[in-house]
């Protein structure tokens, strides 16, 4: 058995699963990859403007902790 990858569009995702069933069932193995890498947490323009925050030396604020033994 060969091994195929493909990246397909949103838009035509249902149909071409639509399509795949049309092959007999041991004929094929399909496998659903979920790959959510290419999601940003923020935009460009919020990066941007985290990362001159953080040049910032204001910004930057230490805490200590204590412990106490009872």
């Amino acid at each position: 058995m060969k091994v195929l990858e493909l990246k397909i569009d949103d838009s035509i995702f249902d149909r071409f699963k639509g399509l795949l069933e049309l092959i007999p069932k041991n004929k094929i193995k399909v496998k659903e990859i979920y790959d959510d890498s290419n999601i940003p947490y923020v935009t460009d323009e919020e990066q941007e403007d985290i990362q001159k925050k953080l040049m910032n030396k204001r910004c930057h604020i230490v805490s200590y902790s204590k412990t106490v033994k009872i």
